[in-house]
């Protein structure tokens, strides 16, 4: 089982002073008995080092991080447009995961125009910010479309103005796909958390029969 953390656009001091504390302790919480394997950050992290530091201490391999467009603004631009991850299964078929901040996408996290890039990249999966608009879709071509949201509930112009987070188990021997979206809710202040399952067949992602 392979585990990965998606999280980005903490936006970090401009738009937020810090993440929330449910967060945090949520986080914490999640990986007292495993690590994840990996972290996907989706950019615009702008100048916020301590969260850096916490993910790091938090996954087991690498922190794959890419710049978003606020990051390259205010002058932090020492990470890739886009990041790529294989995931190779018992039988040796692969699972392709890739990372982009999404800011070249109009209009914003147009599924159409992320389902191309993701077709142009070999991507199975795409993981993309910038709207912090949380998200899990799943293309008719049999891509799935992820973004984790702002981590801080940070403003945009299509924003929830949620702060959330996706935990992603992907099963390498059954091929299957869990997603855990964690947001806090703002009526009692406290994380929720929404799953939803898929399976790879054929090199395309469905939707799992529960």
């Amino acid at each position: 089982m392979v585990r990965i953390l998606l999280i980005g656009d903490a936006h970090v001091p401009v738009r937020a002073k810090d993440l929330p504390s449910q967060i945090y302790e949520k986080l914490i919480e999640i990986t007292q008995e495993e690590l994840f394997h990996y972290t996907f950050f989706t950019g615009d992290l702008i100048n916020f080092p301590k969260l850096i530091d916490f993910l790091n201490q938090k996954t087991q391999k690498t922190l794959f991080k890419v710049s978003g467009n606020m990051d390259f603004y205010y002058g932090n631009r020492d990470s890739p447009n886009y990041q790529k991850l294989e995931i190779f299964f018992e039988d040796n078929e692969k699972i392709t995961l890739g990372l982009t901040h999404g800011a070249q996408i109009r209009p914003r996290g147009d599924h159409d125009q992320l389902e191309i890039l993701a077709q142009e990249k070999g991507y199975n999966i795409l993981v993309s910010g910038h709207t912090h608009k949380e998200e899990v879709f799943l293309t008719k071509k049999g891509i799935l479309l992820i973004n984790p949201g702002s981590t801080t509930g940070a403003w945009s112009f299509v924003a929830s103005g949620i702060p959330s987070f996706i935990e992603l188990y992907i099963n390498k021997r059954k091929k299957e796909i869990t997603i855990n979206l964690f947001q806090i809710n703002k009526q009692i202040r406290e994380m929720e958390v929404n799953e939803s399952n898929f399976v790879l067949k054929n090199n395309q992602i469905y939707k799992k029969n529960t």
